[in-house]
């Protein structure tokens, strides 16, 4: 039913507005506009001496709720207050909002009865304060303008993410939030949609709408003034849909393409969204996004968490005895700066009090935590049930969890719990427990990593000749989901797996069975890796080693940790927390198989604000990980991307790799600051004393000068067998360029040499050029990419190449050569004395007239073999005079890159005659042109020609209609040998400039 309003609301408001003669000519037409309406119409007298209070009485009193607004709405246009007109509807708007008040009741319900919180709602306030005004003011000022916006709210399972959306959900409802911005805030579950296999948003958006409210398509004819806002993504089993957006919201549509549409903005982009996004779900879909903001859970702060414990006990005394239990154990006070971890605790001991039990929870990981909350709640909860009925429940709420992970299932019917064996007086017992929650005639488990938690306790209970159930995986299924892409639910059943086949978790929770726990899932979950190794050797798998690194710790067994660990050759992890590099530690302390090592640490050597690890300890965990490069004979790789270190941890590092029994062959350190490095002695030690070491790349890392002069002097030293030297993106000065040369003239050892993205300049190029020429430098490769060089430059590199007969690969990229810089590059090649075999020009200001020289430098003696000319304006015109170079006999180039070249049609004939008749030509880059399907044809009909010898064809075919990709795939068909790919090269020239290992 719709709201009324008193004479002092919105009524009152838009008859002050009018003036005297206004409100005059409003009383004249409301005699005779009720009629229209079917309304009886207010007596004139009544009307001719009402003042403006009296006639926002006698319209609410005779017109009561939307009927009065009507009136109004009618008369105002009449009397030409187009603006009041205006400022009514919005009246109407955010005033008779049945949807609204229905939202009101049902998050009140669920803020009481669902929450795990234990405390008044003014000091969950308080904690939510700083986060709560980010959030206020995060959509904009609706009186500035109503911009659409995208923000997460990240954090980690059971931090408190629900609760926090539940609580902005009840506050807009109740009208303390974007009261004057949104008039409509949808709260979608995304888990319910598991089960969907189509649906419209207008659908979706309607099933919590009130009969009484306004018809949907009128709200969404305002959708700057819609919020969505979205949890359950980890619950999420579908993954989005991203390349068949769709704008109509009325539309019936998969599930992935509706989600996929809504967060790329293509359907209501002038809405805004509200998403909850854990650690996974981060990685996801974070990147889909269009300009989020990002704000994290506000956690519970220490005063809070003591108010918590009050409210939770009630009694005084057990309050005070629970909270001196808990702030003896650091840990276990951390974990309760999360709701959900500080309901856990509270409830376990509450249970322990009543017992008269000693007060214990185990703390040495999330499954000694959650066994002991469980154990607690089962001890006082089936202490009247024997223990033969204690284990048909427990197994059949244990299928219920299983099954329902397996089958992305959260919310239970009652078929559900019949299948599983859970009968309704089994389901009253868990719920009265709170294991379980009823919502009418469904059940949900308390949390989702309760439910996790009892569906790893499954594979315990089932025993090892149980027969194979139909819908729950096996324990190598549940090892592949928990380390690779699999849902966050599925890797949370694995997580807890680890933790349970340990002998003291297990023990603890066979006090509940009369039936022996299954003894031997380490085995299993042994096997399950092996398993899973094999399969990696013959397709790719990406593997999450966060998580596998957090189950294996979970275990904290050296024998599982060990033969677990020994499966992988290749690691790749991210330390940003302190958890994470406790965890990393222990890990790879029992990594004895290891050959290369990924790694970026940061935010753990700088202060530790809550003091959880003192310096000493910090270092003991950075020597676990050190230990890894001397702990077995094939580590041979270590990449460190980004690490922010100190100097003590610098000096253990280094060390480390100095060690007589490290085998590093490949060290790459792209540091965000170069502070320890450069100027640490043991950095130099390490380079030199290691006689396995060949590669270095220390791309990104900013230099000093005096950085730069010492590096080199360690380069220059006889035993430094360095080959590959990347320093792309060094801060490298011109002044630095004189160390480097003499570098080149010293090291008999370095091949290759990556200077890309640095300021050399042309006086910088000279010094290297100089020591090019000389007969003692024995470099093969070198990169000079986006080096601020000129066409001047041009004049020292081709004297150099006119001595060097070692230098095979130059390239010289994104530098302002011009076509006569090439020209003269282009002349010296072509004497048989230079055995340049790849000249790399991309973007360097070149037109179709340098394509004479270079078409000159293709018919001659030269041992040039790869031309790469992509992102210049070579044109149909230079194309073409390249084609007819490519024709000729004496033409031996083997690859030739014309992508980004602003070729069209006009030179495709060209092209497919150099396809057919061209017999050295065995890649060919196009990539980035506007051929239009009449180009590719013609290419097409000369690659199906039995002449045509072409291996590699860049071309993205995404870029081309259904019809040229049909063309593409039947020529590949046809010639098995000729691979069509977009940037055939990218990877190999990252490779080797050092963008990439």
């Amino acid at each position: 039913m719709a709201e009324s309003f008193s004479s002092d609301s919105g009524l009152l408001l838009c008859l002050k507005e009018l003036r005297s003669e206004e409100f005059w000519k409003f009383k004249e037409l409301l005699k005779q506009e009720p009629l229209k309406l079917n309304l009886k119409p207010i007596p004139w007298p009544t009307l001719k001496k009402a003042s403006k209070e009296d006639m926002a009485v006698l319209l609410d009193k005779h017109y009561p709720g939307k009927q009065a607004w009507k009136v109004m709405l009618s008369l105002l246009l009449q009397v030409n207050r187009r603006d009041v007109w205006t400022k009514a509807q919005n009246e109407i708007i955010n005033k008779i909002n049945p949807y609204k008040s229905h939202m009101k009741e049902k998050f009140r319900r669920v803020w009481e009865k669902e929450t795990c919180l234990a405390v008044p709602d003014e000091v969950y306030q308080d904690c939510i304060k700083e986060e709560y005004e980010h959030l206020s003011g995060a959509y904009g000022d609706r009186e500035v303008q109503e911009i659409p916006a995208t923000v997460v709210l990240q954090g980690t399972g059971g931090v408190g993410k629900t609760t926090f959306l539940r609580k902005v959900m009840l506050e807009w409802a109740e009208g303390h939030l974007w009261k004057d911005r949104f008039t409509f805030v949808f709260f979608i579950n995304v888990y319910n949609m598991n089960n969907m296999v189509e649906t419209s948003l207008a659908q979706l958006a309607s099933s919590d709408w009130p009969e009484s409210a306004e018809p949907i398509e009128e709200v969404f004819s305002r959708p700057q003034r819609v919020l969505f806002m979205m949890n359950g993504f980890e619950e999420l089993k579908c993954h989005l849909d991203l390349s068949h957006p769709c704008s109509d919201w009325r539309q019936q549509l998969p599930v992935p393409v509706l989600l996929g549409s809504l967060l790329r903005r293509k359907m209501l982009p002038e809405s805004s969204l509200l998403l909850a996004l854990g650690s996974i779900t981060m990685k996801k879909y974070f990147y889909t996004l269009q300009y989020p903001q990002c704000i994290s859970v506000p956690v519970l702060s220490e005063d809070a968490r003591k108010v918590y414990f009050s409210h939770f006990f009630g009694e005084e005394h057990r309050a005070a005895r629970a909270l001196s239990f808990v702030q003896d154990h650091p840990k276990l006070f951390a974990i309760c700066k999360y709701p959900l971890g500080c309901w856990m605790v509270c409830s376990c001991l509450k249970w322990q009090m009543e017992r008269g039990d000693q007060l214990s929870i185990g703390i040495h990981s999330s499954t000694a935590l959650y066994t002991s909350f469980v154990a607690s709640v089962l001890k006082s909860g089936l202490k009247h049930v024997t223990l033969r009925q204690s284990t048909a429940k427990l197994i059949a709420l244990c299928a219920l969890a299983a099954e329902g992970t397996w089958m992305d299932t959260f919310v239970f019917q009652p078929e559900d719990l019949q299948r599983n064996g859970v009968s309704e007086s089994d389901a009253a017992l868990w719920v009265g427990m709170q294991l379980l929650r009823r919502n009418g005639d469904q059940v949900t488990f308390t949390h989702v990593c309760i439910q996790g938690f009892f569906s790893s306790l499954w594979y315990l209970v089932r025993g090892p000749h149980c027969q194979a159930h139909p819908t729950i995986g096996s324990v190598a299924q549940v090892v592949e989901m928990t380390v690779t892409l699999a849902p966050t639910y599925l890797m949370q059943t694995g997580f807890f797996l680890f933790g349970l086949c340990t002998e003291d978790i297990a023990s603890e929770m066979q006090l509940f069975f009369d039936v022996p726990l299954y003894r031997n899932i380490e085995l299993e979950i042994i096997e399950g890796f092996r398993s899973l190794s094999r399969t990696a050797a013959s397709q790719p798998l990406v593997v999450r080693f966060k998580e596998l690194f957090s189950s294996v710790f979970e275990n904290q067994g050296e024998y599982l940790t060990t033969k677990v660990m020994d499966v992988f050759q290749n690691i790749d992890i991210c330390i940003s927390q302190m958890n994470d590099f406790l965890i990393s530690a222990f890990c790879l302390k029992y990594t004895y198989n290891l050959q290369q090592l990924h790694m970026t640490v940061e935010n753990v050597f700088q202060d530790d604000r809550e003091h959880t690890f003192d310096v000493s300890q910090k270092l003991d965990y950075w020597q676990d990980v050190c230990s890894v490069f001397t702990a077995g004979e094939d580590f041979s790789v270590l990449d460190m991307n980004g690490c922010v270190l100190d100097n003590v941890s610098h000096t253990v590092l280094w060390k480390s790799l100095a060690h007589p029994n490290c085998g590093l062959e490949k060290l790459v350190c792209r540091y965000k600051y170069a502070c320890g490095l450069g100027n640490d002695v043991h950095f130099f030690r390490a380079i030199l004393h290691n006689k396995h070491l060949r590669y270095l790349n220390l791309h990104g890392t900013n230099l000093t000068c005096e950085q730069v002069k010492k590096l080199c002097e360690i380069l220059k030293h006889p035993f430094c067998y360095i080959q590959q030297l990347m320093l792309g993106k060094c801060d490298i000065t011109q002044e630095c360029c004189t160390y480097i040369a003499s570098v080149l003239l010293h090291n008999k050892y370095l091949k290759l040499l990556s200077l890309i993205e640095n300021p050399l300049m042309n006086r910088g190029a000279l010094k290297l050029c100089n020591a090019l020429k000389q007969r003692a430098c024995h470099l093969q490769n070198l990169l000079l990419k986006f080096c601020c060089l000129t066409s001047a430059t041009c004049d020292y590199i081709s004297q150099a190449l006119n001595c060097n007969i070692l230098l095979s690969v130059l390239d010289l990229g994104s530098n302002a050569l011009k076509d006569e810089g090439v020209a003269c590059i282009c002349n010296t090649l072509r004497y048989p004395c230079c055995n340049l075999r790849e000249l790399w020009l991309s973007n360097c200001y070149l037109t179709s007239v340098c394509c004479k020289a270079l078409s000159a430098l293709i018919i001659s003696e030269t041992w040039l073999r790869t031309l790469k000319l992509r992102d210049n304006k070579i044109e149909d015109a230079g194309a073409k005079e390249l084609c007819a170079a490519l024709k000729h006999p004496n033409c031996k180039l083997k690859n030739l890159g014309l992508d980004l070249c602003e070729l069209t049609v006009a030179c495709c004939e060209d092209l497919a005659s150099v396809l057919i008749s061209g017999k050295s030509l065995k890649s060919l880059n196009l990539d980035g042109n506007d051929l239009g399907h009449d180009g590719v044809a013609m290419l097409c009909e000369a690659l199906s020609h039995p002449d045509c010898v072409l291996q590699v064809l860049g071309l993205d075919r995404l870029m081309f209609e259904e019809k040229t990709r049909v063309l593409l795939r039947a020529v590949e068909e046809k010639k098995p040998h000729l691979r069509i790919l977009p940037q055939p090269w990218e990877a190999e020239e990252d490779r080797m400039r050092g963008v990439l290992l």
